[in-house]
């Protein structure tokens, strides 16, 4: 298929840069060609080509592709989650866009439970909207190419802010674009957010500059921009940064010839702040309301975040040089090199910058400059990534819901700027400071070689060659500064070229080239199961046991599974498979054995996936409709539709009694259990009292079946309970005859309601207040 996403991207981004010019904003045509050069030679494959940089081959390892005779090693096992959750989450997101719905309900996973509320989904993205036109495959390469354009051009932006040269700019625009957070993590929404950091600090410069309503409203809808990225722990550390940065202007800077001055400033930033609180609030108040329900949420009240990863030495080692420890992913790191310790990278100059910067606000007597701001916020950031005793315990109590190892992003944009700053100031003849930084930089290269204890001389030899790019830059602007009062363009020119080469050889590999093909292929099982979808009057579930089609992956392919492997999951949905099932949601590659019956069938799971050659124990119910090299699919004879009634209710008030009863419950279909029953007498009596076995039942008859919306009829002799296989969440509605009843919670985690005597129209339907409160506020 041929891949236009490059032209696209370039069309999307100068239609951005002529807007930005139209409302005044002093940004060069050459420095934005120059940019998307640079991504467009740094994506060349997956803008140009049909190839993905994602690591797709990672199916290739599990079942069912593994047994179709495939021999492939994944290129970055480290990054499976893009491939197991958030592309799935996007495809969703996407085609839900595309069939002109609101993306509100996960229907493919867990049985059911909020798509949009799950912030990683990224539903409300302005990138991944932009992205819609593209091929799914395409999309990612198209979303990845304007994040690291957002990122360049920003904060070069925000070194222009602090007079920095357009060169100058350049360097630290380049350092943050490229540097090891933004390229490793280029895929997560974590970087949808994260790209706007210094955008973030940009509008607040702007506003403490002078108060307009365009410079409000830039603010405001950058920080709404960034909270639908997806990942709110980075908003929460941006705000962290913001504040400081902020107090530093008030306080120390003190621009501002009055207190009312201070004071309105201050209001604006947080007026902004709250403006966009507004306009994010059709994605806020549904992840609220998630947040509590979540599967991450219930595992920190039992195990709370552990502070202090990779904060030993080592793993600054790792910090200041991601090879150092082996080339990954492309082979096993001997260290404390992962994902997480090796992001906060802005190459060699990155580290020289610090301390150049520091020497000349010592030297020049600045403290109460921006460029000491930046040096002491680097120091502040260091003690919370390294977990220096005291102020990294105090910011874990305020953030302890965030990874807070993910702070190294603030590394990199102080590294960053900080570039700019000391590049700018070698132009202006300060090579002195210069000097002292590249010496130092250099110092700490060596002393983590002399003082490392290798376990084998190669290991020494690995990590001798992976600081050679960064003495390599450090040698080319020593030589450079030591030349010339002044560094020329020429010798400017030969350090941004090392830098870029630094930057862009210190990750290679983490989002590998992967041939199209192998972006989620149709095996011959997968074909049978699509082929067997055709066949079914009703929807139905599915399960894979043990690693067997795992969960999320199925929705790219359009079917429903039972399992979730997902953070925000409905804990206590997973609560009860874990009670009946012993499904093990602790265990990341959490796996389904349980093939008793009775809840499999509770579940409307109509196919089971399995290995070749596995077996059930008895074929009435389980038949095998397909039998390949690459699995079996087994059809549950027995598996009850979506919404059935049920003639038995049961109430028990008494927690362990009825975790006890659904525990042990082998009625399913004829059995409900609830906690709690408001109703009337005449209700109760024909809900709880013992039924005749001669007694007639009701009966549905079902004329609409979507996720979200449900149609049917129910002819009752009797008050009855009618239960469903979709978990209980707010924001169900259901309506008879247009009336709203009241929703009941049965069998611990699931929807039901009441239908009265007599036959009843009744529609049920997912619109979640919480998301409507935010849209039509």
């Amino acid at each position: 298929m041929l891949n236009v996403a490059w032209l696209y991207v370039g069309a999307v981004y100068f239609a951005a840069l002529y807007l930005a010019r139209r409302a005044k904003v002093d940004f060069p045509w050459k420095i934005g060609a120059l940019f998307y050069a640079l991504v467009l030679l740094y994506l060349f494959q997956p803008l140009t080509r049909d190839v993905v940089n994602l690591p797709a081959d990672f199916l290739e390892t599990m079942p069912p592709w593994v047994y179709t005779g495939h021999k492939v090693a994944a290129a970055n096992r480290d990054l499976n989650d893009l491939v197991l959750q958030l592309a799935p989450w996007a495809n969703q997101v996407r085609e839900s866009w595309r069939a002109g719905d609101v993306p509100l309900w996960n229907s493919m996973s867990g049985s059911g439970y909020p798509l949009l509320a799950n912030a990683q989904s990224s539903a409300l993205s302005p990138l991944r909207l932009l992205a819609l036109p593209l091929p799914f495959r395409f999309s990612f390469a198209a979303e990845a190419a304007w994040k690291i354009l957002a990122a360049l051009s920003f904060m070069w932006l925000l070194c222009r802010r602090r007079g920095y040269s357009d060169l100058a700019s350049a360097f630290g625009a380049i350092a943050f674009g490229f540097c090891s957070f933004v390229v490793v993590w280029l895929h997560f929404p974590l970087i949808t957010s994260a790209c706007l950091l210094p955008a973030i600090l940009y509008a607040v410069d702007l506003l403490a500059e002078r108060i307009t309503w365009r410079r409000f409203l830039f603010a405001a809808v950058t920080w709404t921009v960034m909270l639908f990225g997806g990942h709110p722990e980075t908003a929460s550390h941006t705000f962290f940064i913001a504040v400081l940065m902020t107090a530093w202007i008030v306080f120390v800077e003190q621009p501002f010839p009055t207190r009312r001055e201070a004071f309105r400033f201050i209001v604006t930033l947080g007026g902004a702040m709250a403006v966009a609180g507004l306009l994010a609030a059709p994605y806020l108040l549904p992840l609220l309301e998630a947040i509590a329900r979540s599967k991450r949420y219930a595992e920190l009240q039992v195990m709370p975040n552990v502070f202090g990863y990779y904060s030993d030495w080592y793993s600054t080692m790792a910090w200041l040089q991601p090879k150092f420890y082996g080339a990954i992913p492309l082979e096993r790191a001997w260290g404390p090199a992962t994902a997480e310790s090796i992001t906060g990278f802005t190459g060699a100059l990155g580290v020289a910058a610090w301390f150049a910067l520091a020497a000349w606000v010592v030297r020049t007597r600045n403290w109460r400059s921006r460029e000491a701001f930046f040096v002491i916020a680097t120091l502040l950031v260091l003690s919370l990534v390294f977990a220096w005793p005291g102020v990294s315990q105090l910011f874990h109590l305020v953030f302890k819901l965030a990874a807070n190892a993910r702070l190294r992003l603030l590394l990199c944009l102080l590294g960053a700027i900080q570039v700019a700053a000391v590049v700018d100031l070698l132009q202006r003849g300060f090579r002195r400071e210069f000097l002292i930084g590249l010496t130092a930089s250099a110092t700490l290269l060596l002393v983590m070689i002399n003082t490392t204890e290798f376990p084998i001389e190669a290991f020494k030899q690995t990590a001798v060659v992976a600081i050679l790019p960064s003495l390599v830059v450090l040698l080319v602007a020593t030589v450079a500064a030591s030349i010339s009062t002044r560094l020329t363009l020429p010798g400017l020119l030969v350090l941004f070229v090392v830098v870029v080469s630094e930057l862009w050889t210190a990750t290679g590999g983490w989002n590998p080239i992967i041939p199209s093909a192998m972006w989620y292929p149709e095996t011959p099982l997968l074909r049978e199961l699509k082929a067997l979808r055709k066949t079914e009057p009703a929807p139905f579930r599915i399960v894979g046991f043990g690693p067997t089609f795992f969960p999320n992956i199925s929705s790219v392919y359009g079917f429903e599974d039972i399992r979730a492997h997902d953070p925000m999951a409905n804990s206590r949905y997973l609560g009860v498979l874990r009670v009946v099932a012993g499904y093990d949601t602790s265990d990341y590659f959490a796996l389904w054995k349980q093939s008793e019956p009775q809840l499999l069938n509770f579940l409307n799971v109509r196919y089971l996936i399995t290995p070749p050659k596995a077996e059930f124990g008895d074929p009435e119910r389980y038949s095998v409709v397909y039998d390949g090299k690459d699995g079996r699919i087994f059809r549950n004879n027995d598996a009850l539709p979506r919404w059935y009634v049920t003639p038995n209710v049961i109430l028990e008030f008494r927690n362990d009694e009825f975790v006890k009863r659904v525990k042990e419950n082998r009625e399913w279909s004829n059995t409900a259990i609830v906690d709690e029953l408001e109703v009337s007498k005449k209700a109760a009596s024909d809900l709880l009292s013992p039924r005749p076995a001669s007694a007639s039942n009701a009966t549905i008859e079902m004329r609409r079946s979507k996720p979200t919306d449900w149609e049917m009829t129910v002819d009752a002799p009797r008050h009855t309970m009618v239960v469903s296989s979709i978990p209980y969440w707010p924001g169900w509605k259901i309506l008879i005859a247009g009336e709203p009843i009241q929703p009941r919670r049965v069998n611990g985690a699931f929807l039901g309601f009441i239908a009265p005597p007599g036959t009843t129209d009744v529609r049920i339907i997912y619109d979640p207040l919480s998301f409507k409160l935010g849209a039509y506020r």
